[in-house]
């Protein structure tokens, strides 16, 4: 399995996006709730 095969690096790149995204998204949804919580 060559690391160089571009269909693979495609495939990582757009595996490692969505992880991102997720990280992203679930940080943002801490943010907000966080933000709720001290106005409470």
């Amino acid at each position: 399995m060559e690391l160089t095969n571009p269909a693979v690096t495609d495939g990582v790149n757009l595996f490692v996006n969505i992880v991102i995204t997720l990280i992203a998204f679930a940080h943002a949804l801490a943010f907000v709730n966080a933000r709720k919580e001290k106005k409470k």
